[in-house]
């Protein structure tokens, strides 16, 4: 793609990190807006009775509320700072190479959710746990969710933190803190109650305004169409299906059926399945989900080829993609339709955000701590436990956001490859063929979770993609365990199989 500004004045190149002076409005914004998730996470504290309530609602959750839920979750600071910035960066490929992928995985996780809800289940380790047969599954597959989740947590900071400290002014290493310690705050105060209501608000709310926010832009430019036309006479490559060499076509299958396995393997969406109240409500919320967002995105692309059309036409560029859609609200549009995009972003990243936090929390209790444990730990213990280690891993993610390790779409492709290559194929498989070894999809699992992260690792050698390596040592050792351990098992279930 040609340097942005290539069309107008010289470009104005805005370094990461330099911070302008503070706006009064935008700062003003911000915080009634986390003073509102506050007061919804002192309200859910009220309603949150037991370690049920805190984990999944007490298995009440309704068709409406779990569709905004879901949608809100699954909306984050990569869809509306990473996809934009990527847009900016890569043109429309990004519809290719990934946005298809997660459609498809909500199209895939419909037809197989039935099958998890009758599990009931909480969380994804205790389904492997009965699916092999050994209770030890859950802390070995917890682990591998963990490191998902802190991951995610981490660029959800990112996102936050760029955003909020392009508008408001405000150094970015103290925003990140004060964003931090407030999705903290009110995760652990109601947990799932907490989070399906702010939820609600956001999903809402960032959906309506993402809408302005490209009727404005369509306006403004000339409509859909004119956007597109510029769009491609910045780069013709732009508006091409794979890029200019961003993609081949291996790269977008092996980006599909990575995006395709984080569906099915969060330990979020299970939670939020196991939180509904009936197989049918998990169905519903999934279908619509799945409708809203695939509109949603259509309407995100689209926006992002606006961003850089308007930057391009001023002469503003920016070293870091994922600096984009700030600046456009900064530098471009007027101060009203700032601020719409403004909730409309936060309400996507912080929605996120406190799910993935939620998910930490019940896995490290439900999965880890309890295994471990001696005896049966009460219930009073196990939301104690979850609400420390809710706390833990929101400072630890937040003092690794500080100094992020890479872009934001660079680690949502690690969490992609890892939750992929480790999960996607042995937990498939064992859901339709419970006569599985249970050995052989412990093996599985984690093959899959040492090779595929660390082939991304090493660089991708031979050209071969990490999802591809990750997957395919994955489906060997399911193969190779299986036809050695298969007549040593019988069919063991998970209260009573060994964990030697």
């Amino acid at each position: 793609m040609s340097e942005p500004g290539a069309l107008g004045l010289g470009p104005v190149v805005l370094q990461a990190g330099v911070d302008s002076d503070v706006n009064p409005a935008y700062l003003a914004i911000f915080v009634v807006y986390l003073l509102l998730v506050l007061a919804i996470g002192a309200w859910a504290y009220l309603k949150t009775n037991d370690v049920e309530d805190f984990w999944v609602y007490g298995k009440r959750l309704g068709p409406w509320l779990a569709t905004w839920s879901y949608v809100a979750n699954f909306v984050s600071a990569v869809s509306v700072i990473g996809y934009i910035g990527s847009v900016y960066g890569g043109g429309y490929s990004i519809v290719t190479g990934i946005v298809f992928g997660l459609m498809l995985g909500v199209s895939g996780l419909y037809f197989v959710v039935h099958k998890v809800r009758e599990l009931n289940h909480v969380t994804f380790p205790d389904i492997i746990a009965e699916l092999t047969g050994y209770e030890i599954a859950r802390p070995i597959t917890g682990t591998v969710l963990l490191a998902n989740a802190w991951v995610y947590l981490i660029m959800q900071l990112v996102g936050a933190g760029l955003l909020v400290t392009v508008i408001t002014g405000v150094p970015y290493e103290y925003m990140i803190w004060v964003i931090g310690g407030v999705f903290i705050l009110y995760t652990v105060l109601g947990g799932l109650v907490s989070v399906a209501w702010t939820d609600l608000v956001q999903g809402t709310l960032m959906v309506a305004t993402v809408a302005v926010a490209l009727g404005y832009m369509a306006l403004d430019l000339g409509g859909i169409a004119s956007i597109n036309q510029q769009f491609a006479a910045i780069e013709p490559a732009n508006v091409a299906p794979l890029g200019e060499g961003a993609y081949t076509v291996l790269g977008v299958v092996a980006s599909i059926v990575a995006f395709f396995g984080t569906i099915f393997t969060s330990q979020a969406t299970i939670v939020r399945i196991n939180a509904t109240d009936s197989i049918r409500t998990a169905k519903i919320h999934l279908a619509a989900g799945g409708a809203i967002l695939s509109v949603f995105y259509v309407m995100l692309v689209t926006l992002g080829a606006g961003t850089t059309v308007a930057l391009n036409g001023a002469g503003l560029a920016v070293e870091n993609v994922d600096r984009a859609f700030p600046v456009l609200i900064t530098e471009y549009v007027p101060t009203t339709i700032g601020t719409v995009i403004i909730v409309a972003i936060l309400s996507g990243i912080l929605s996120t955000t406190d799910t993935r936090l939620h998910a930490c929390g019940v896995t490290t209790a439900r999965d880890i701590y309890d295994y471990f444990a001696d005896g049966e730990p009460s219930d009073e213990r196990l939301m104690n436990v979850s609400r420390i280690s809710t706390v833990v891993f929101g400072l630890a993610a937040t003092a690794a956001a500080v100094d992020p390790p890479g872009t934001i779409i660079g680690l949502y492709n690690w969490r992609a490859i890892l939750l992929t290559s480790a999960l996607l194929i042995p937990v498939y498989v064992t859901l339709y063929r419970r006569d599985t070894a249970g050995k052989a999809v412990l093996l599985s699992i984690v093959l899959g979770a040492v090779f595929g992260p660390g082939w991304e690792a090493l660089g991708t050698p031979l050209g071969v993609p990490a999802a591809f390596m990750g997957v395919g040592m994955a489906v060997v050792g399911l193969a190779v365990g299986h036809a050695a351990w298969r007549g040593d098992e019988g069919t063991p279930t998970a209260a009573t199989a060994s964990d030697d």
